[in-house]
């Protein structure tokens, strides 16, 4: 099935791996099969193109570096390393891991972790699941760019494509991963490739 972003419009499809618009991290919506049009094929060599054709293992994207990977504008000069959009102003070059979840985004750069949960920096994330734990689960990228995920002990779980992962124990992350934390805070990873 074809699913779109309310913001992105018809230009932009995704396929059933994306619960949510992987650039405005907004709920998609199904489009009828029988008026969609037939999907082009995917390059992954766009600003934001993060599905995976099927059957190609999803590891890592490679985003085009004439834009700003996030919303794809152009810098006016190719030594700018700071998108001017003045609805963005991310650094162009993509952080190592992206997740996306309803309520925001995690992103983590090469050689750091992040703590997830209702507390901390990604707070307003998880807000809205009071089932999620106050400290949930670490997430990090070795110095080498290779993600990963750790739950903490906490007693409502952390799931990666729908199979709950062992307290403590550190799972590699890739491309189109599904995490889910408690019952239902649901998150797409994205590595990009550096």
């Amino acid at each position: 099935m074809n699913w779109q972003c309310p913001v992105c419009g018809p230009d932009k499809r995704y396929g059933d791996e994306h619960p949510v618009c992987p650039r405005h991290f907004c709920e998609i919506f199904p489009i009828e099969p029988e008026v969609a049009p037939e999907p082009a094929a995917t390059s992954n060599t766009g600003p934001t193109d993060t599905a995976q054709p099927v059957g190609t293992p999803a590891t890592a994207v490679r985003w085009d570096r004439s834009r700003c990977w996030y919303c794809g504008t152009e810098p006016p000069d190719p030594r700018n390393t700071e998108c001017l959009n003045q609805d963005c102003h991310r650094p162009l070059t993509p952080p190592a891991l992206l997740i996306g979840f309803k309520y925001g985004a995690v992103e983590v750069n090469p050689g750091a972790r992040v703590e997830l949960g209702r507390l901390g920096p990604h707070g307003q994330v998880f807000r809205s699941y009071p089932n999620v734990s106050r400290r949930h689960a670490v997430v990090g990228v070795d110095p080498n760019g290779e993600p990963w995920i750790e739950p903490l002990p906490t007693p409502n779980g952390t799931f990666l494509d729908g199979t709950e992962i062992p307290a403590s124990v550190r799972q590699p992350l890739h491309t189109g991963h599904r995490l889910r934390f408690a019952l239902n805070a649901e998150g797409t990873a994205t590595v990009y490739a550096r």
